[in-house]
């Protein structure tokens, strides 16, 4: 028999949450079901079902992690930068991109005006 995910909200401006599953033959049949079990002391106010197969899910977990270290964005990103800047210097001398660790000399490069 067909599973199906209920989603309900409890006042009219709530967004619509999981709040558990049914099985039932048919989405008419699941949405009774769901009545009877779920909402039958006016708990909410609306919901829905959807078939549990449905439901698409991240196959790959490793879509959720960052790429790039993003620690700056936290006060904690600061500690240890001495470190994180010699690992980056490293990882740029292993793609030969040394180079881009050069300054330009202040002042180089600024129009003077007469």
């Amino acid at each position: 028999m067909p599973v199906f995910e209920v989603f309900g909200r409890r006042k009219a401006d709530d967004p619509l949450e999981h709040v558990g599953a049914v099985h039932a033959a048919d989405p008419q049949t699941a949405l009774l079901l769901v009545r009877e079990t779920h909402f039958r002391h006016k708990e909410g106010v609306d919901y829905a079902v959807v078939p549990a197969d449905q439901v698409f899910r991240l196959d790959d977990p490793s879509l959720l992690e960052h790429r790039v270290d993003m620690d700056y964005r936290l006060q904690a990103g600061y500690s240890g930068f001495r470190e994180k800047r010699q690992a980056a210097r490293e990882a740029a001398d292993r793609r030969g991109r040394s180079h881009l660790r050069e300054r330009p000399a202040p002042g180089r490069g600024k129009k003077v005006e007469a």
